[in-house]
């Protein structure tokens, strides 16, 4: 696969996350599964991780190959910090190089900055709870532990911001996460989630073009 040099890569665990950003793209072309596209003067590539990094070798590769001058780590997370509200978006210190967070010290993109955690399963409010006692704890995600560490393999400047779906005292409905029906219950708070997120993905695309010239 042919890649400009000195692309920024954007990622996402899914695709469903992703493609509002994508559609912002100018030049817009998808090859290989990738997408590809230009965001002013900055060459992008969007590339899915799959939840947890399950697609690690294909990171992996692409990075090699495209030879990328900065990679975005996005997508959501889950809140553990109380004041934080679905929508917020946060910067992840502890999951991003020193480079780009130099640049972005002045940024009036992100609501907080601190420490995220990954987990490896679908935080719920006990969860969130335990973690919120330890030090600057943002938010949680299921990804950005593992992408982070392939970044810094490859010495790539990389950042990880995320945008936050849920509040610290919720829990991402079981159907909107694949799992089982319980009740009606279950079909209307999935209904009330999937509606949040679609909105949600917007924001977080207008956020990640604004994010991009900030950070390169």
């Amino acid at each position: 696969m042919t890649f400009m040099s000195g692309v920024t890569l954007v990622t996402f665990a899914l695709r469903q996350e992703g493609y509002p950003f994508a559609r912002k793209l100018a030049q817009r072309r998808i090859k290989g599964g990738l997408v590809f596209g230009r965001l002013g003067a900055s060459e992008i590539v969007v590339c899915w991780l799959g939840i947890g990094v399950q697609y690690v070798d294909s990171f992996a590769r692409v990075i090699a190959e495209s030879e990328a001058r900065l990679i975005i780590n996005s997508g959501f997370a889950g809140a553990v910090r109380s004041l934080l509200e679905a929508g917020d978006f946060v910067l992840a210190n502890n999951y991003s190089s020193q480079e780009p967070v130099e640049k972005l010290r002045t940024s009036k993109l992100f609501a907080a900055r601190g420490k995220l955690v990954s987990v490896r399963e679908i935080a719920g409010p006990e969860t969130k709870k335990r973690l919120s006692l330890e030090k600057n704890v943002l938010a949680v995600d299921m990804e950005c532990d593992r992408a982070a560490m392939i970044c810094r393999n490859f010495s790539v400047p990389h950042v990880t911001a995320k945008m936050i779906s849920d509040r610290s005292d919720e829990t991402v409905p079981a159907l909107f996460a694949g799992g089982k029906f319980r009740g009606p219950d279950d079909v209307f708070d999935a209904i009330q989630f999937s509606a949040r997120m679609l909105v949600l993905r917007e924001k977080l695309a207008s956020r990640l073009t604004q994010l991009v010239p900030e950070a390169g």
